[in-house]
């Protein structure tokens, strides 16, 4: 039996044990309060506001694009988005067949936001819908308590009123994509993707704002605390005169083609017209397969930026080039004369004229007014490929211009020599390039700067898009007074001349004009074949017209390509009268 001193002993001994443990959990529990409360405070204070505040951003509105007197070229209409946070809903599906109901989204809509939102950051906002009028949206405003999770957001969005007009120059805005987000970008931000809405991106974007919202534990908004005002971006006045846009794309109709009309003096770019164009608007709301599909598919090419991006063999239009070389280097023809009787003899073959019957003794001045190329083949031959290629090179052909709007092609000009096995070109060759056809190519931007290098003496000029920009002279080009006038008078001549290629079509233009036809050869024939009309329009020639006005103290230039056009007289010198008369009258009623 125990003792009492050994149970008294044992009794304090558990007291004392249990004293421990207390105390030991005491001072555990004291810890944990200072780790807490002290140590961490600023932890899970952190974390409590996080719970208690929601912190989202607030998108900047975006800069708009201006024409050069004020008008709207890429506009911000007010909308408002349908958004939903992943965390704060309590049960997705539920939610969402709500909305289903009330919004009438069918199944595939449905389908579709799963997919998305389970891409989505369960912090961040997702977009179900975006551009709605509030017509759309006040149902949905009205029971948003019962949508915890979800929100009505007021904005912006983007809107071209010219978009098939505009399409290649504006440009155009999507979503974001996931390489856009780790750049930076936040979900439902919208990124310029082609044309100056991207070239210009950083200008135009803005700086995003916050607010600060008290939220209850379901997520639902309680108080604004605080908001920090978003940035809105930069406003940007182009160069381009919407009006003249609009008379160039009607005369051009529905043919395929190009316009381009710059200030001869500044290099500011009036005109840029690509045709077709294609509706920009349509990325904004939701571009779908089938129509992106259908224009990648086109056999027009809607895409493709034809100022810029395409080049084309000059024709007629590169003989100015072809006559400076020849004056400047003192060849006897370009000075003197040939007889022209419809074709040139080379060795068992002829290669001929546009004109079968010939054109009779011709000088320079007559080559130019009747666009003879039996006198090019020959003042070809005399220079030399080289000569050519160099003398193009100088007047800005073979390089790129430098607006900013890239991709830019730089075109083709002949090498001295053709290929490392093969060190001369066949004269054939020579005298084909020098009326622009073989293996030069040229854009529509080059082909119109070099006008007005022409028009103002020997500037070349980078073409620019803002109004205002300072002129940039890439090179001024020495060259004689004397050459120059023979060249700007035999130009005005095609004009003035009843016998000029663009007689009919421009001698009663508003403005005194100097130009030059041009018909570029599509489908190569044998030298010596006669030229036969195809009714298939992929075999029919291109059609091109270049100049400037007025001729006396010139103001603008311009390059007019018709693609399978036919007769540069016919065919593309009729839009240039439109946009010379348009702006003629325009500057008459200013003045």
């Amino acid at each position: 039996m125990w003792n009492l001193l050994e149970i008294r002993r044992r009794y304090d001994l558990r007291i004392y044990l249990f004293i421990v443990v207390v105390f030991s959990l005491l001072l555990l529990l004291l810890g944990r309060m200072v780790q807490l409360q002290w140590i961490q405070y600023k932890k899970h204070f952190t974390q409590s506001e996080d719970n208690r505040i929601h912190i989202s951003p607030v998108y900047p509105t975006r800069g708009v694009m201006l024409d050069r007197n004020g008008l709207g070229l890429a506009v911000n209409e007010v909308s408002y988005k349908v958004t939903l946070i992943p965390e704060r809903v309590e049960n997705l599906d539920e939610t969402l067949a709500a909305l289903q109901t009330l919004m009438g989204w069918d199944d595939q809509k449905i389908s579709k936001l799963k997919k998305q939102i389970k891409k989505t950051r369960a912090d961040r906002a997702s977009l179900l819908m975006d551009q709605l009028p509030w017509e759309a949206v006040a149902p949905l405003a009205a029971r948003l308590h019962h949508f915890s999770g979800v929100d009505v957001v007021a904005g912006t969005h983007r809107y071209y009123p010219d978009a098939e007009q505009t399409s290649h120059v504006v440009g155009y805005l999507s979503l974001v994509r996931d390489v856009d987000i780790k750049e930076g970008y936040l979900h439902m931000e919208y990124v310029g993707r082609s044309g100056l809405e991207r070239i210009l991106e950083s200008r135009l974007h803005g700086e995003l704002g916050y607010k600060h919202e008290e939220v209850d534990a379901k997520g639902r908004r309680v108080a604004l605390l605080k908001t920090v005002a978003p940035k809105m971006g930069e406003n940007v006045q182009l160069s381009i005169d919407a009006a003249l846009q609009k008379i160039a794309s009607k005369a051009l109709g529905k043919r395929t083609g190009a316009v381009v009309v710059m200030d001869v003096h500044t290099g500011e770019v009036l005109v840029l017209l690509s045709k077709p164009g294609y509706d920009t608007n349509k990325f904004i709301t939701g571009l779908d397969t089938v129509q992106w599909n259908e224009w990648l598919n086109n056999i027009e090419k809607p895409l493709l930026n034809r100022v810029t991006q395409a080049a084309y063999p000059p024709g007629s239009t590169i003989k100015m080039a072809t006559s400076f070389a020849g004056l400047a280097k003192g060849v006897a023809l370009a000075n003197g004369s040939t007889q022209c009787e419809g074709y040139v003899e080379l060795a068992d073959r002829k290669i001929r004229c546009w004109k079968k019957e010939g054109h009779g003794k011709v000088d320079l001045h007559d080559a130019l007014v009747h666009s003879c190329d039996v006198f090019y083949y020959e003042l070809g031959d005399a220079l030399g490929m080289g000569a050519l290629s160099s003398e193009a090179r100088r007047w800005g052909f073979g390089e790129k211009t430098g607006i900013n709007l890239p991709p830019e092609s730089r075109g083709i000009l002949p090498k001295e020599r053709p290929s490392e096995r093969r060190k001369k070109w066949y004269r054939g060759e020579t005298m084909i390039t020098a009326i622009g056809q073989g293996e030069i190519t040229v854009t529509p931007l080059q082909m119109a700067r070099f006008a007005a290098a022409i028009a103002n003496g020997g500037l070349i000029l980078r073409p620019l898009l803002e109004k205002g920009e300072p002129t940039d002279v890439v090179k001024k080009l020495d060259v004689p007074e004397e050459h120059l006038q023979k060249i700007k008078q035999g130009m005005r001549d095609v004009v003035a001349s009843q016998t000029g290629t663009a007689y009919y079509a421009l001698s009663r233009a508003h403005w005194t004009v100097a130009g030059k036809t041009g018909t570029a050869q599509v489908v190569m024939m044998a030298d010596d074949e006669e030229r036969t009309f195809s009714d298939a329009r992929k075999h029919q020639d291109h059609a091109w017209f270049m100049g400037y006005a007025p001729f006396e103290k010139p103001e603008i230039a311009f390059a007019v390509f018709v693609e399978h056009g036919g007769h540069g007289g016919s065919s593309a010198a009729p839009v240039a009268r439109a946009v010379v008369d348009a702006w003629a009258d325009k500057q008459e009623a200013v003045n």
